[in-house]
């Protein structure tokens, strides 16, 4: 290396140390670069010994030098102010926070109050310590030393006695003698060791006295003189209770009566009430299901509601099934729930997932009036949005009516006509129906007012008849009209072709009627005519295409309500009102209670009380699938009254020409309802005399409980003789009748065009113990419709 590299490498090394690397920092202020300063001259460089080994040279290092108060960061007027939340910035912010702060001071306030009468209180918790640090004054050895005490004074009683019984002792005097020797020195030795643990305990317990007293005189003292006297002496007795109370804060209780204190003093409550917290609601609920029904809950989600709370619960590893069978449980574990008003509803997003809804006092306050509808302002396509009933939430109730039949199931009193009748609410608001009713039970009341928006009110057997063959004949000749009338494969309602809705009150008194009614045999080429039953039984299955529809209500779906009728619980929409758990069962299958669909639980109207009434569970498809209760929306009797008067004057809808003729000349019974005071039939069918005079002899005989075949017989002859010989009743060529076969023929031949039976039934003769079979006054009281009285 030759002098000129040598210089040129000391140069590169001066100029490095002369220099500080500038290291780039996020954020950080910007620095000014200051001037490096001026190397010195280089020195000349000397003589390197090349046999020597030198550390190779670091790569030079570049930068800017600076100085320590350029690192300092520099005011920020807005980072340096202190935090000072959003909410107080503005006056409403902190009139709010003054809000929440008062409610919270108010709580506490209101919690410490009522925990003075509880064993936390200020009194007992100053007491309980007072006696805690008197104990451990005294200590084992004060314990010890009053018991020695005790124990010497037992013996010198007993040894006092012992004496006494040897001095005025006659017999073992000696052995007496001995044992009042005994006593007395055992007397002594008590008192011997009473003495001494005495005097050894004395000293511990006025160390631990001085310990612990002597403190809180010195507070009094030092209050007294530091404190201007009695304000001082005043304070200084705060403290010492303060300490003393610090001392008994733990309550001398079992772990029972510690956990009652404990959930007292966190404001659990022992009665359900609307006006309590969903935090407190869930404590209680989450108590009651997991300790008292034994049911493993994952999670519980409470949501407060106008009309109670609704409740998310999450099962750990289960179904809601043991929670559905013991829901009158559920309802005795949580005090003021009203009975039977529990609901649970199985979740449709998880197995084990429910939803549990626990109404208040009045859960049905969303529920509206009948919405007001204008005369022909609804279609049968927007049936299924005509609001005429709503939930607990107001969600609204409305069921399709376009070729759809339904099914209105419930015990009497359970508010089924009310639900239909806001179902005809909606009906008769139509543009493009014909609705027609039968109601046998009732004589058409059930239907109320909307009798006069009906193009026929059936209230006989013998009007229903006429109904139901009219809607049968229709709904099995329109199919011919589908496509001469380009409607494709159902028949499209529209105010030229209405639909037709056949409304049933009272199903039971229709099946009543079908079973006693009397079939005229058919002549020869003729079918039989079907019963009343099996005719709407035939409109269900034959002609819903043809929009002919059924609104049937009825008191069940069993056997022993509808006969063989059972295919009411196939229709595809059902609203169940109160009934049993055999309809829900029909109904629903044998799962659906452990589902939710209780309207077993729900209560029928008893008196005025109104109950559960028109509070009904509906299934309708894929919009009404869960088990959540409705209510019918209620209008007053006048209102209801002016709207369909309303209605009726607006005009109903007439059957298009194409469907009478299937029907030519047939009349529709009372049609806007009719006049309920009308007797029509009786005028028609006048009370035979037969049945006139029989009621005659049994009024002349003071109505006794029945007569037999041979005592009416003889009655008959005894009133009529000429019309009763038994010789005007031989056939040719044959023997005599007996009286029993010529009062059944005469009856019979009576009884048939009415359409009524007279059979022969068991009864008790008035002060016979025998019964006796004939004919009975209660049955001859029904056949001419007298009030039985019962």
């Amino acid at each position: 290396m030759n002098e000129t590299d040598e210089r040129t490498a000391e140069t590169g090394r001066s100029e490095a140390v002369a220099k500080v690397i500038r290291l780039p920092i996020a954020n950080a202020p910007e620095i000014v670069e200051s001037p490096a300063p001026e190397a010195p001259a280089p020195a000349p460089a000397a003589r390197v010994d090349m046999t020597k080994a030198e550390p190779p040279a670091s790569a030079p290092v570049e930068g800017t030098v600076f100085t320590a108060d350029e690192w300092q960061l520099g005011e920020d007027p807005e980072g340096d102010a202190p935090w000072i939340s959003p909410t107080l910035r503005t006056p409403e912010g902190r009139a709010a926070r003054r809000v929440y702060v008062q409610r919270k001071v108010r709580r506490r306030v209101r919690r410490w109050v009522a925990r003075q009468w509880t064993p936390r209180g200020i009194v007992p918790t100053t007491i309980r310590g007072g006696a805690r640090v008197h104990r451990w004054v005294r200590g084992v050895e004060g314990q010890n030393a009053d018991a020695a005490k005790r124990h010497a004074e037992m013996l010198a009683l007993e040894a006092e006695r012992a004496a006494r019984r040897a001095q005025f002792a006659l017999l073992q005097r000696d052995a007496k003698k001995k044992a009042a020797d005994v006593a007395q020195q055992q007397a002594s030795m008590a008192l011997t060791v009473a003495t001494v643990a005495t005097v050894g305990a004395r000293k511990k317990i006025f160390q631990r006295a001085a310990a612990a007293y002597l403190p809180m005189a010195g507070i009094d003292v030092a209050g007294f003189v530091f404190m201007d006297g009695l304000i001082g002496l005043g304070a200084g007795l705060l403290v010492n209770l303060a300490v003393l109370a610090r001392v008994g804060r733990r309550p001398d209780m079992s772990p029972e009566e510690l956990e009652e204190l404990e959930r007292t003093e966190a404001g659990l409550p022992d009665r359900f009430e609307m006006g309590m917290t969903p935090r407190a609601f869930e404590a209680m609920l989450y108590e009651a299901l997991t300790k008292e029904i034994g049911i493993a809950v994952h999670s519980l989600q409470v949501r407060l509601h106008n009309w109670g709370f609704e409740i998310l619960i999450v099962f750990k590893n289960q179904t809601p099934e043991k929670l559905s069978a013991n829901l009158d449980l559920l309802e005795a574990c949580l005090p003021g729930v009203r009975t039977n008003s529990a609901l649970l509803q199985q979740s449709a997003q998880a197995r084990n997932e429910a939803v549990l809804r626990i109404p208040g006092p009045n859960p049905w306050k969303a529920v509206p009036e009948l919405p007001y509808r204008k005369p022909k302002s609804v279609t049968t396509h927007e049936l299924h949005k005509a609001q005429f009933g709503a939930d607990m939430s107001g969600r609204p109730l409305a069921l399709p009516g376009k070729r759809t039949s339904v099914a209105y199931i419930g015990k009497p009193r359970s508010g089924k006509s009310t639900m239909l009748r806001a179902r005809l609410d909606t009906l008769t608001a139509t543009s493009d129906r014909i609705i027609v009713g039968i109601d046998l039970g009732s004589y058409g009341s059930g239907f109320g007012p909307f009798r006069k928006d009906m193009a026929g009110v059936a209230r006989t057997p013998k009007e229903a008849r006429e109904v139901l063959e009219w809607a049968l004949a229709i709904g099995a000749g329109r199919p011919k009209l589908f496509d001469r009338l380009g409607m494709g494969l159902n028949w499209e309602a529209s105010p030229k072709y209405p639909g037709i809705t056949v409304v049933i009150d009272e199903f039971p008194a229709l099946v009543m009627a079908a079973k006693s009614e009397n079939i005229p045999e058919p002549e020869e080429g003729e079918e039989k005519p079907l019963r009343l039953d099996e005719l709407v039984k035939q409109i269900n299955i034959t002609s819903l295409k043809s929009d002919v529809c059924l609104e049937i209500a009825s008191q069940g779906v069993t056997r022993d309500r509808v006969g063989a009728n059972m295919w009411l619980s196939e229709i595809p929409v059902q609203v169940m009102c109160a009934c049993d758990k055999d309809d829900i069962v029909q109904i629903a299958g044998g799962g659906a209670m452990a589902q939710g669909w209780r309207p077993d639980r729900l209560l029928p109207a008893m008196g005025d009380a109104v109950n559960d009434a028109s509070v009904a569970y509906v299934m309708a498809g894929g919009d009404y699938c869960e088990p959540i209760p409705y209510r019918a929306c209620i209008i007053s009797d006048e209102e209801a009254d002016r709207r369909a008067t309303e209605r009726a004057a607006a005009g109903l809808c007439e059957l298009d020409a194409e469907s009478a003729a299937f029907v030519p000349g047939v009349v529709l019974p009372n049609p806007g309802g009719g006049d309920p005071w009308d007797d029509d039939e009786a005028e028609e069918e006048p009370l035979p005399i037969l049945l006139r005079t029989i009621r005659t002899i049994f009024r002349d005989l003071s109505d006794p409980s029945g007569l037999t075949e041979d005592e009416l017989f003889d009655q008959l002859h005894g009133f009529d003789p000429t019309s009763w010989d038994l010789d005007r009743f031989v056939p040719e060529g044959g023997e005599p009748m007996t009286k029993g076969a010529v009062l059944a023929l005469v009856l019979d031949k009576v009884l048939a065009p009415r359409g009524q039976k007279w059979a022969k039934e068991t009864f008790r003769p008035k002060g016979s113990k025998s019964t006796a079979k004939g004919y009975r006054l209660r049955d001859l009281k029904a056949l001419i419709g007298e009030d039985d009285g019962s």
